[in-house]
């Protein structure tokens, strides 16, 4: 294990080593971030077109009514990456907790139950929406409530009367000296594989889970780990497997990420020497 470690080290540090330099960096960081959404997203059977991902995130004028939720889904989305990219920033390698704070902040972002994010449904939908809307937000914010019948997770959740307690013993558990001194790839496979077997959110848990598990990552200067929508059907898998087992998939996952990476540079190199 040391050693597949050590190789994503390299290839991350190879990496950040060109987006301090290169020319290209910010198409390539453009690039990836529109990537991250679709994949992200696509893992929970969400699949966006790619006029709608470029309405969101590269709008070049108002969206198309028919784009409108879908736009605003990954404007959201999109929030909670620009989160925790500051969150990383300001707290460090150091910091490896996950605080309640943190977990609530995300999901908040990816539901839109933030007056930013309902500002601009209001603005694009031209409305205000109703108390029994806003009614339906406040409660979709909060912890899960039931055992959903249908869903596209099939592993075994936490009983609702369970998620308060094992949600707070993960948070301590971040903060604990046994966590902190784990790799930050073992740090973000451990914290999002156990936050899915709990499963607090009735929306998004998965996407809270990835989203926070990357925090994890970028403090230590990782690029953030995507997991690809062809490993779907790998990813569900997973969870009823063992901790190791998730770890793995998310190194392959980070190294896939990686590899593309360094690929798109050496692309641009070969294109300069043609030209040259």
């Amino acid at each position: 294990m040391k050693e597949r470690y050590q190789e994503i080290d390299d290839k991350n540090e190879s990496l950040r080593e060109l987006f301090a330099e290169h020319p290209k960096a910010r198409e390539f960081l453009d690039r990836f971030e529109m990537s991250w959404v679709y994949h992200d997203n696509a893992l929970e059977g969400v699949v966006y077109a790619p006029q709608e991902l470029q309405a969101a995130l590269h709008p070049d004028g108002p969206p198309d009514a028919s784009m409108v939720p879908a736009v605003l889904d990954i404007r959201n989305h999109k929030a909670a990456i620009d989160y925790i990219r500051e969150e990383a920033k300001s707290a460090g390698r150091k910091q490896s907790a996950v605080s309640m704070t943190v977990i609530k902040r995300i999901h908040d972002l990816l539901l839109g139950n933030t007056p930013e994010a309902q500002a601009s449904r209001a603005a694009a939908e031209r409305r205000e929406r109703t108390e029994k809307e806003l009614t339906k937000e406040r409660d979709r914010a909060g912890l899960r409530r039931d055992m959903p019948l249908h869903r596209t997770y099939f592993h075994d959740i936490a009983q609702p009367a369970k998620i308060p307690a094992l949600l707070e013993k993960l948070v301590e558990f971040t903060g604990s000296t046994e966590f902190r001194e784990y790799h930050p790839i073992k740090q973000a496979a451990t914290f999002q594989f156990q936050f899915l077997q709990i499963f607090p959110f009735s929306e998004h848990s998965g996407k809270v889970g990835r989203v926070a598990s990357n925090l994890l990552l970028q403090r230590h200067g990782y690029l953030p780990c995507v997991i690809h929508s062809i490993d779907r059907q790998r990813y569900y898998e997973a969870f009823r497997g063992t901790p190791s087992t998730f770890r793995t998939l998310l190194m392959d996952a980070m190294e896939n990420s990686l590899d593309n990476g360094l690929k798109f540079f050496r692309d641009q190199a070969r294109r300069y020497r043609a030209i040259n």
